[in-house]
C-alpha cells in the first residue's frame, strides 16, 4: 500500500487514464473527483457510484468522504485519511491529508507533478485540464461562500 499526502487541489495518478483530485476540504469531510475512462467502474462503501459522462467519454465522479472512508477505482482501493480541524475555511484547505491506494503492482500510482514531468520526458502531449481546472475554481468559491 502506497501512501502519499496531498491538499487541495493537488492530484494522483492511477496508470494513464485515471486522475484522482482533492477539490475541497470542510472539517469532517474531504470532497474528491475521479476522472475514469468508461471500462472502470467506481464504488463507494461496497455501492457502485453513478457517474456524469464528459464529452470525450471520460465518467467524472464526486466522491464526499469522511476521514477513514475508502472507495475503489476498477482494482485499486483508495483509503482517506485526515485530521478534522475546527480552524477557519482558509487554514483547512492548506492541511495535508493521507492518501492510501492499494493497486496491483501494473498500474504505476504518482503524484500529479511526477507524473507530468514523465509525460513532458518522454515528448508525450499533457493531459488537458480545463474541466478539472473550472470544477477547482468553482468549489473554491462554494467554500469561501460556505465559510463566511
Amino acid at each position: 500500500m502506497l501512501t502519499l499526502t496531498r491538499r487541495v487541489g493537488e492530484s494522483i495518478y492511477l496508470g494513464d487514464d485515471t486522475c484522482l483530485t482533492v477539490y475541497d476540504r470542510l472539517r469532517y469531510h474531504v470532497l474528491i473527483g475521479v476522472l475514469a475512462p468508461e471500462r472502470l467502474a467506481v464504488a463507494c462503501n461496497a455501492h457502485a457510484v453513478r457517474p456524469a459522462t464528459l464529452p470525450g467519454g471520460e465518467r467524472f465522479y464526486l466522491l464526499t468522504l469522511l476521514s477513514g472512508d475508502d472507495f475503489t477505482v476498477g482494482d485499486a482501493r483508495v483509503l482517506v485519511r485526515f485530521r478534522p480541524t475546527f480552524l477557519s475555511a482558509q487554514s483547512m484547505q492548506r492541511r495535508q491529508m493521507k492518501v492510501s491506494i492499494d493497486a496491483p503492482g501494473s498500474i504505476p500510482v504518482l503524484r500529479e507533478e511526477v507524473y507530468l514531468d514523465r509525460l513532458a520526458a518522454s515528448g508525450r502531449r499533457l493531459p488537458p485540464a480545463p474541466f478539472s481546472a473550472w470544477l477547482h475554481r468553482a468549489n473554491r468559491a462554494v467554500s469561501a461562500r460556505m465559510a463566511a
